[in-house]
């Protein structure tokens, strides 16, 4: 035993190959549904993880040895006093093995789920009565996710009845929303609170702003609604929403309600065209393609110029971006400090279920599509299709806060002392 105590430690040697192997693993999943070229890079790739993962296991080759501490700067051992912990029982107060107390059941979840999957569908169904695409247009879009064929098929098939879809639409449908309901039911009861200007500020407010100036678009220039990437514009908005938020509530207490409102706005307004910029560069457009873009709104003639016009420099169109942008920036912050303080706090699970899940869903959605098939992502309008998100998110959470909460009963039966 003392030359064991003096002796160095053998320990399992750092490796990298599980890493390498659950890349590889990945990659071979993502194949499935994408390409054999990726799906053979991952195979290789996992097959090369897992040889160098079980040659490290050889004798000899998967363990190091760890020198050992000095004796004086080794911890005490710890003398043993039986009979000194007293034992729970049943009845006796503080016996409690298990918590929460109370949760939500599991149901609630479900009943969530298939609650907003009835309700999800009619913004979608809505736009397509309302774009004259019918109402089979959206339910054929969505089964387009999983069935093969849709980038082959002309706008006019893709609004008739298609029996094969409508099956695959319903099962899609009914599979997600099955699930999120289950993730909410699950997940929402463990959630933190969200503060209040943070679930108002960065959450709700640019869901209202977005709303706002698709409107204006529409009205004052529709051709913008076309050329503007909604995806990554909510983006910039949620950006702008958390960063300002974040900055009231840090400065308020310095620069009062309206100083922190107007440093929040112009902070937010400065990193809030990032996303834009970022989208702009991806799909080579240019930095000046989103700037003349929102100079558009008031200045005529957008619709008459081609795309080169539009991702070339003009002085005077940066102009009236920026005049625009710090207009609105700054109105927002100066809202964000008249409204805030007198906001009442949004429930936890309702902040996070009916505000930011929907989010994390759209961008699965929105990656989903340009991997499984990119054709979905021009075919789909996406104001719409984020509205029905965040509908599911507000009527299964409102299910599942709503629903009786069960008694979780203690776990064993004690030992009496």
């Amino acid at each position: 035993m003392a030359s064991e105590e003096q002796g160095p430690i053998e320990m399992p040697r750092p490796t990298a190959w599980p890493m390498v192997a659950a890349l590889g693993l990945a990659f071979a999943l993502a194949g499935v549904a994408t390409s054999y070229a990726i799906l053979l890079v991952g195979a290789v790739i996992l097959v090369t993880g897992i040889g160098g993962w079980v040659s490290q296991l050889l004798p000899g080759r998967g363990h190091t040895h760890e020198e050992r501490a000095e004796p004086s700067q080794r911890p005490r051992p710890v003398a043993p006093r039986p009979g000194t912990v007293q034992h729970l029982a049943a009845g006796v107060p503080g016996y409690r093995l298990r918590l929460p107390v109370e949760v939500h059941p599991t149901s609630a979840g479900v009943w969530g789920g298939l609650v907003g999957g009835l309700l999800m569908p009619i913004p979608a169904l809505l736009w397509g009565v309302l774009s004259g695409h019918g109402i089979w247009y959206p339910v054929n879009l969505l089964a387009g996710m999983v069935l093969p064929g849709l980038e082959q098929m002309t706008v006019a098939q893709l609004e008739q009845f298609q029996p094969g879809l409508l099956v695959g639409a319903i099962a899609i449908h009914a599979v997600f929303c099955l699930v999120l309901g289950l993730c909410y039911g699950v997940l929402l009861p463990t959630l933190p609170d969200v503060p209040a200007a943070v679930a108002w500020g960065s959450l709700l407010m640019p869901v209202l702003w977005t709303a706002l100036s698709f409107g204006a678009m529409r009205f004052v220039n529709p051709v913008l609604a076309y050329g503007v990437a909604w995806p990554w514009f909510i983006v910039s908005q949620f950006v702008y929403g958390a960063v300002s938020a974040a900055v009231f509530l840090g400065a308020r207490r310095r620069w009062g309600d309206v100083g922190a409102g107007v440093l929040g706005g112009l902070i937010g307004g400065l990193v809030m065209p990032a996303p834009a910029f970022l989208w702009s560069l991806m799909t080579r457009h240019g930095i000046w393609y989103p700037a003349n873009l929102l100079a558009g709104m008031v200045k005529p003639g957008l619709d008459d110029l081609p795309d080169e016009a539009l991702e070339a420099f003009h002085a005077d169109w940066l102009a009236i971006a920026i005049v625009i942008h710090a207009t609105l920036s700054i109105s927002f912050g100066l809202a964000y400090s008249v409204v805030l303080p007198r906001l009442r706090p949004i429930p936890g699970p309702m902040a996070w279920g009916g505000l930011v899940m929907p989010l994390l869903w759209t961008s699965t959605s929105y990656g989903l599509m340009g991997v499984v098939n990119p054709v979905l992502q021009e075919y789909v309008h996406w104001p719409w299709f984020i509205f029905s998100q965040f509908l599911f998110g507000i009527a299964a959470s409102v299910v599942v806060i709503c629903s009786a909460m069960i008694h979780v009963p203690p776990a064993g039966t004690g030992t009496s002392t």
